[in-house]
């Protein structure tokens, strides 16, 4: 049986305090992390959001965008993005694979996505 990573879901605005909540949830993430983002139904980010989802990038974090603003987001922080239709993933025009570890995926800012 193959273990799918888990897939965040994070929607509406990542700033202020919800950034503070997503590195709470994610403090645990450690270097080589298969975790998913699912950055689809974001609607804004700050400065510290931009800066938390570069440090999660950094991680090996990788993250689905397939609407403009996500692709804007990882093109213009060079993020890792996973495409949905074959798997690959990129950063900005370059591909990358990740690894493993991930928190506790049972918090409202960042669901788990139902397995398909």
């Amino acid at each position: 049986m193959r273990d799918d990573p888990p897939v965040f879901i994070l929607e509406g605005r990542l700033a202020g305090l919800w950034v503070k909540e997503l590195l709470r949830v994610t403090h645990d993430i450690g270097p080589n992390t298969n975790c998913i983002f699912d950055i689809e139904e974001l609607l804004y980010v700050d400065q510290l959001g931009e800066q938390t989802l570069g440090w999660l990038n950094r991680l090996g974090a990788t993250f689905i965008a397939e609407n403009a603003y996500g692709k804007d987001l990882c093109e213009r922080l060079h993020l890792r993005r996973k495409l949905a239709e074959n798997g690959v993933q990129e950063r900005g025009r370059v591909n990358r694979k990740s690894s493993e570890l991930c928190p506790d995926p049972l918090h409202p800012l960042a669901r788990p996505r139902p397995p398909s």
